[in-house]
């Protein structure tokens, strides 16, 4: 961690779009890129998170900067492919056999999200049973990369959300405003909480769940900034 070298985080805007002065500073990526982006909402959010900080600079309590300085610093093809993956290997296309109660709260949740997917974006995922790949089209490939579309800032947050839920149905959900980050957090952990609810939670279970939930919050909050 690095010390806070800065009093005032403030939210500038200049001819490239929104960004953020540390007193005289402006506020740049890892790889040197100022940071200038077209949503007011969003630079709001780094400003917020820059003047959160101590007294020193702790960068895992700063997730939109992370998601942004990533938006800027890499290139979007990764971003893109990585939500293809998830989507070919989708979270929601793998089903128990049993029991049928777990099997029920599956379906439940999982194919009204599919049935989604499939009538916005004409994505069609099939589902299967246990580890055997799920026979999807030969399309679903293309129909994945047009529903991630071509912006940089969404597609580090479509890839990052994918990675968090192993589902990027889910993660275009939660893009699209379609479903809240508590519905996110409760499909994609499903079976982690079916398993609590029967057997009961560990400490570390409970943290973890609760840590990523903070996530899915933080995402949410990115994802809405970039309609502003």
């Amino acid at each position: 961690m690095v010390k806070r070298f800065y009093k005032q985080a403030a939210l500038v805007q200049t001819p490239e779009g929104y960004g953020v002065m540390l007193d005289t500073h402006t506020l740049k990526t890892p790889a040197a890129n100022t940071i200038a982006v077209p949503h007011k909402n969003l630079a709001q959010l780094l400003a917020q998170e820059w003047a959160a900080q101590g007294d020193t600079i702790a960068p895992n309590t700063m997730p939109i900067m992370r998601l942004v300085a990533t938006a800027l610093d890499k290139p979007p093809a990764p971003h893109v492919q990585t939500f293809i993956d998830y989507g070919i290997s989708d979270l929601l296309c793998y089903r128990a056999s049993q029991p049928e109660e777990l099997v029920a709260q599956q379906n439940a949740a999982w194919d009204p999200l599919l049935a989604w997917a499939k009538s916005d974006f004409g994505i069609t995922l099939a589902t299967t049973q246990g580890l055997a790949p799920a026979p999807h089209a030969a399309s679903t490939a293309t129909l994945l990369a047009q529903a991630a579309g071509t912006d940089a800032l969404r597609l580090a947050g479509l890839a990052h959300g994918s990675a968090l839920l192993g589902s990027a149905i889910l993660t275009l959900a939660l893009a699209q405003a379609h479903i809240t980050a508590q519905a996110a957090h409760e499909a994609a952990f499903l079976d982690d909480i079916f398993q609590i609810s029967h057997w009961g939670a560990d400490a570390e279970a409970t943290t973890r769940l609760d840590k990523i939930a903070l996530e899915i919050s933080s995402l949410t909050g990115y994802f809405s900034a970039l309609g502003s």
